[in-house]
């Protein structure tokens, strides 16, 4: 089986889907860690994410994490509230405040934030003071991170990405990029993060809430494909939550799995269902089969 890393997603820490502890939030974190997490992802839109983590790096006495951030989309507290500054001069000066705010010399990795808000006549400045960070030393590889428009597909196949993370578009609910963006990503070796593993909730707290009133951007597909898959799940005497979290690890191919948690009771149920290992052979195939 092709290697799976585990990184932890900071926005629910960060209180964007609801208020959240502090104090419960840094300890999330080096839990985290503690259990072999080796990689953080964050960003200035997060919420309180990027001083939380900072937090938790100054109490942290291993060794030091895989730090990810975003540049694009400015500080909120709601999960659909965008604002954007795709400036030049907006992207260094949001670099380098999540530099001081971190309390790391350099990023290990800057995706450009919500690629698909980027106003197209902006995107070779935007790519312009992205490879420029990277030269300077305060970035070491940079990518996309969110899904992307059709008109950036050719910046990509240039090879100036090292990265792309995406997110509802590889999970138990949507398997899209098991046919394009991840073997794609695999030839270049490029790094793919698959985000949003319980596609934003509704594999998990969210299922019950959403099956009587969805969100709006909610595709009325994905509802139903939801409930498949929960017939699934408790056909073989599993959660849903840890059916979809252990699915991909079965997924053929070497990629990241951005996995998030609000609070360290979430987190430990999630690291128990990675502990537990790829599906069956038999429930992977009823699972690409719901996709269908």
């Amino acid at each position: 089986m092709n290697a799976k890393s585990i990184v932890l997603g900071t926005a629910g820490l960060g209180g964007v889907w609801g208020r959240t502890d502090r104090l419960a939030s840094v300890r999330t974190i080096l839990t985290a860690l503690d259990n072999g997490i080796t990689a953080l992802d964050t960003a200035p839109a997060y919420g309180n994410a990027e001083e939380i983590v900072g937090s938790a790096l100054k109490e942290w006495r291993g060794p030091m994490p895989v730090i990810s951030t975003k540049a694009g989309r400015l500080r909120s507290f709601a999960a659909d509230e965008a604002r954007y500054d795709y400036s030049p001069a907006g992207i260094m000066n949001s670099v380098h405040h999540s530099l001081k705010t971190l309390g790391i010399p350099a990023l290990d990795i800057l995706f450009l934030h919500d690629p698909e808000a980027v106003p197209e006549e902006e995107a070779e400045n935007v790519i312009g003071v992205m490879q420029h960070l990277k030269q300077l030393g305060l970035v070491k590889k940079i990518g996309l991170g969110g899904n992307i428009p059709l008109w950036m597909e050719a910046d990509i196949k240039t090879g100036v990405f090292d990265a792309i993370m995406e997110f509802n578009r590889l999970n138990a609910c949507n398997v899209a990029a098991l046919q394009d963006r991840l073997p794609f990503c695999q030839d270049r070796g490029m790094a793919y993060y698959a985000a949003s593993p319980l596609h934003m909730g509704l594999l998990g707290r969210n299922f019950h809430a959403w099956q009587q009133q969805p969100p709006s951007w909610m595709p009325a597909g994905r509802i139903a494909t939801a409930q498949r898959l929960q017939q699934i799940a408790a056909s073989h005497q599993l959660s849903l939550p840890a059916m979809a979290h252990r699915f991909l690890l079965n997924i053929p191919h070497t990629f990241n799995i951005v996995m998030g948690a609000s609070a360290p009771e979430e987190l430990e149920d999630s690291l128990s269902a990675f502990r537990e290992g790829p599906l069956p052979a038999a429930v992977y195939q009823d699972i690409l089969d719901c996709n269908k």
